[in-house]
């Protein structure tokens, strides 16, 4: 059980990333000076088999580096500056291991956090879907090896935009993650076999363009079934913010998270100390559909 400090809950994403280089130890270090629930992280594996923390499948938008993290080995990848895109005052900071992140928590017993798993099952040139998408099986059991490793399971979420690869976490471990999706489930890609809401406990409900915030009924539909409803509204919006909250939803996940907080404690939405306790179902039970 894990006692959250917003009543509408905040994930960092990537940190603390408005105001530093995103999916680094600073950037984490900064959003846990902060009053949020989550931090939410990105995870590639090296050529040689290291997870590492990065958004991208290249490291050319932040690192002083171009070329796929696939290609590089850890070693390459710690000599890259992570930081000086972002401003000057960063460089010098590196790509953190995976493990780094979960030292950094061990002084944070109640941080849960959010790790998008970033290797998918894909077809590439010159990267055939069997390699592909043993990679990403690769990748995805070293997280969870390292994860186990530290015993903190209860605190993880994963995500990742491979309706396949959440499908094969799932399998392969028992039912015993919490799992994110997104909706419309159109953009989870892969070989799926399973409707989404059948193993899903937390789902990122995206709207367009015109109507960023999907109508109530789609919360609704979530809860019906046991899936958490969250948002992400990359320009963090005021305006999205209260349709999101109004229809239901329960947590946010930020670019700017002192925004949001300012936000929730404007409206009043935080100050209640809330209690997660995983779904029944999360526990191994199956999850049933609406009908």
């Amino acid at each position: 059980m894990a006692a959250y400090k917003n009543k509408v809950r905040v994930a960092a994403h990537r940190g603390n990333s408005c105001v530093c280089p995103e999916n680094t130890l600073v950037a984490m270090r900064s959003a846990l000076e902060l009053p949020v629930d989550m931090l939410e992280i990105d995870l590639h594996m090296t050529k040689d088999g290291h997870i590492i923390l990065m958004h991208d499948h290249a490291v050319d938008r932040t690192t002083d580096h171009t070329g796929l993290i696939r290609d590089y080995t850890l070693a390459q990848i710690r000599a890259m500056d992570a930081g000086s895109w972002k401003d000057e005052a960063f460089r010098g900071e590196r790509v953190p291991l995976f493990e780094e992140f979960l030292e950094l928590l061990k002084d944070y017993p109640d941080m849960t956090f959010n790790v998008e798993l970033k290797d998918y099952p894909l077809e590439a040139e010159n990267w055939p879907l069997d390699t592909a998408r043993a990679w990403a099986r690769e990748s995805a059991d070293k997280a969870i090896a390292l994860i186990e490793q530290y015993g903190i399971a209860e605190r993880v979420w994963f995500n990742c935009w491979s309706g396949e690869l959440l499908e094969y976490v799932d399998a392969a471990y028992g039912h015993r993650y919490k799992l994110h999706g997104y909706f419309p489930f159109e953009l989870m890609h892969g070989v799926k076999t399973r409707a989404p809401y059948d193993y899903l406990h937390c789902v990122c409900l995206f709207g367009t363009g015109d109507a960023p915030v999907v109508a109530k009924e789609e919360f609704d539909r979530a809860k019906a079934c046991g899936v958490e409803p969250w948002c992400f509204f990359p320009g963090d919006q005021e305006e999205y913010y209260e349709g999101a909250i109004a229809n239901g939803c329960m947590l946010l996940t930020c670019n700017h998270p002192a925004k949001a907080l300012a936000y929730l404690r404007d409206v009043g939405k935080d100050t209640q100390i809330l209690y997660f306790v995983c779904h029944p179902s999360r526990a191994g039970q199956q999850k049933r559909s609406p009908s």
